[in-house]
């Protein structure tokens, strides 16, 4: 079975009451359809795409207006009726809705021209129901997607395989490796979207078919403003826009402190850890840390595991202005030391913090604490198998043991401390941002390498030995089963290396800039000179995929089946802009051949066909005219 055709394997069929709501439209005028609007809200359907096969009997074109206006989803009408079409097309344009939130096509039921998995309703009127089938309705439903068909709704399952990108890195290990059986090479794309353009840092997560974006506090460009410190979720399978609520002013999120599941996301700052409805964005409660066990309020990381959240808390911390810009257009911007980036005081530092947490999400109670005398930070957090791995920058590396809530082991070796160095600035746009994590987990070795690191530092899960070091440290790291990939600074090499014992096994192109690489079971992503890097892992062979470069703290992210390319912050002009998601391509044919079954014929003889009207000012030929001119009289 093909990756793309998993979608469609399976069906949930159920009966609601004697006749649904839908089928009782096809039956009776229904002026203002109250009843086809409470099925849509019932079904929790309530933004995205809605396709109406046909118009119900008894109705007109004015029913799926009023219908369009009195929801907030984008309605595509198909039937095979050039008059119905018309006149659909007629009432939308009047009501101004035409393009925008209606669409209306001419086709035969049984082919639904919408591609997979972009619908998250289909209404079926009673003309199309013998002419329509439920693989087809499926093919076009995105997972939790409902088709009313006469008395029944089919409610499309999400497939086997599928994995979330729950934390920003993936995991609490913060390997960027998607375990998603589904999201293989060759790709189609499934959507490009608003918004285009986005302030820095960005973070996101993704379950449940949403993705969650985070936007930051820098706007470099103009273009960028509209995001500046916004919270967005998407639908990870047509790109509509869900809902968006402001964030907190004043807290850098490029950290470790949002956990997407399909039906809560948690979202922390210096005030709390918010409870937002995922599939809505309302506020379903929060938790505030309990003055009596941290010296501050405010979240630095967190993780959730086993239906426990974890977290680190600590002290008020700088506070980064909102920068908005006034400067048009595309192109570079400067880099620099930005407020808080320096990490000059363990007290004030973005991310560190003293006090762990374990924490019930139902209850929102604590659990339990523990307190360490020195500060941890946060960039090297990682959490596997019941241990939190945690470093206090020159004092030790330790471990925390989950189950029996104490310090498994803390080493303060001088051949480790002096491997790991102290941090390097960053803040370039060749090694990357301070800000990033810097801290990734096995369950036998930790790594560290990142931004600001000098060389790659391997130490045992056992009791933080030393391990090996490597330079450069300066690697984007995707751990996988059989070795380390490393994604070198721009003009080095990357590498693929031996876990026990940092043997180079190949080497790989070095990547562009400063964007972290990620991974699903059969390649690695990060950027190129121009578009993204993929790393097919059968082979280490680098293909290109031209046309988008990975966003600079995100890179490509993985879920539900899906690859994410976020909106662009960057200043270079080589790539689409905006929310981009390719699929798995699966058995699709890339290469049709020319067949007479695909041409459709106005009429037997070509010159019974009236030519279209010229007249004067009308774009005629390749630029303008015959002279090649380029230019036209006509003001627009």
């Amino acid at each position: 079975m093909s990756v793309r055709r998993a979608y469609r394997s399976a069906i949930v069929t159920a009966v609601v009451g004697l006749v649904a709501p839908w089928a009782a439209l096809s039956t009776q005028p229904a002026i203002g359809t109250p009843a086809t609007a409470d099925a849509l809200e019932q079904a929790g359907i309530r933004r995205g795409i809605c396709i109406v096969l046909g118009l119900p009997d008894g109705t007109g074109p004015a029913w799926l207006v009023d219908l369009a206006k009195t929801s907030e989803l984008t309605f595509y009408f198909q039937s095979p009726s050039p008059s119905q079409v018309a006149s659909v097309r007629e009432a939308a344009t009047a009501a101004g809705l035409l393009g925008s939130r209606l669409f209306a096509d001419c086709g035969e039921f049984g082919k639904l021209h919408l591609a997979d998995n972009t619908a998250g309703a289909v209404l079926v009127a009673a003309p199309a129901e013998r002419q329509t089938s439920e693989a087809e309705l499926l093919r076009v439903l995105h997972p939790e997607g409902t088709a009313f068909v006469g008395g029944r709704r089919i409610v499309k399952p999400f497939p086997k395989g599928i994995d979330p990108w729950s934390h920003v890195y993936h995991s609490p290990d913060n390997n960027p490796l998607s375990r998603d059986q589904l999201a293989r090479a060759p790709y189609l794309t499934q959507f490009l979207a608003d918004p285009k353009f986005c302030p820095m840092p960005e973070v996101s997560v993704a379950a449940g078919g949403r993705v969650f974006r985070a936007f930051g506090h820098i706007a470099h460009k103009a273009n960028q403003n509209a995001m500046l410190n916004t919270l967005l979720a998407v639908n990870g399978y047509n790109g509509e826009i869900l809902w968006r609520r402001p964030l907190h002013e004043g807290f850098m999120i490029h950290r470790n402190t949002m956990i997407a599941t399909p039906d809560v996301l948690y979202i922390a700052d210096d005030e709390s850890c918010k409870l937002l409805d995922a599939r809505t964005g309302d506020l379903q409660g929060e938790i505030v840390v309990p003055a009596d066990v941290s010296d501050g309020p405010v979240w630095k990381w967190m993780a959730l595991d086993g239906g426990v959240l974890y977290a680190l808390v600590g002290r008020e911390e700088v506070r980064p202005q909102t920068q908005s810009s006034e400067v048009a257009g595309l192109g570079h911007w400067p880099w620099g030391m930005w407020q808080g980036h320096e990490y000059k005081d363990p007290k004030t530092n973005f991310g560190f913090g003293r006090t762990f947490l374990a924490i019930d999400p139902s209850s929102r109670k604590v659990l339990w604490s523990h307190r360490e005398e020195e500060f941890v930070d946060a960039r090297a957090v990682a959490m596997k198998s019941g241990r939190i791995y945690f470093y206090s920058p020159q004092k030790h590396l330790a471990c925390l043991d989950l189950a029996s809530r104490k310090v498994a082991w803390r080493n303060a070796s001088q051949d480790l401390l002096e491997a790991i160095g102290r941090d390097g600035p960053a803040q370039h746009w060749i090694t990357g941002y301070a800000t990033a994590t810097f801290l990734k987990c096995t369950d036998r070795y930790l790594f560290f390498a990142g931004p600001q690191r000098d060389r790659m530092v391997v130490a045992s899960t056992e009791d933080g030995r030393l391990v090996w070091q490597k330079e450069p440290g300066n690697l984007q790291l995707v751990l996988r089963d059989d070795s380390i990939y490393g994604a070198g600074p721009q003009g080095t090499v990357g590498y693929k290396l031996a876990y026990d014992t940092g043997e180079t096994l190949a080497t790989l192109p070095g990547r562009r800039a400063c964007t972290r690489a990620t991974g699903t079971v059969d390649s690695v992503f990060f950027r190129a000179s121009g578009g993204t890097v993929r790393i097919d892992v059968a082979d280490d062979t680098a293909k290109h995929i031209a046309l988008m470069r990975p966003p600079c703290q995100d890179g490509v992210i993985i879920s539900d089946g899906f690859l994410y390319w976020g909106p662009w912050m960057c200043g270079c002009q080589l790539s689409l802009y905006g929310h981009i998601c390719l699929g798995p391509a699966g058995d699709f044919n890339f290469r049709h051949e020319p067949a007479e079954s695909r041409l459709t014929r106005a009429a037997e003889d070509p010159a019974a066909v009236k030519p279209f009207e010229v007249r004067g000012g009308d774009w005629t030929t390749y630029l303008g005219d015959n002279a090649r001119t380029a230019t036209s009289h006509v003001a627009p």
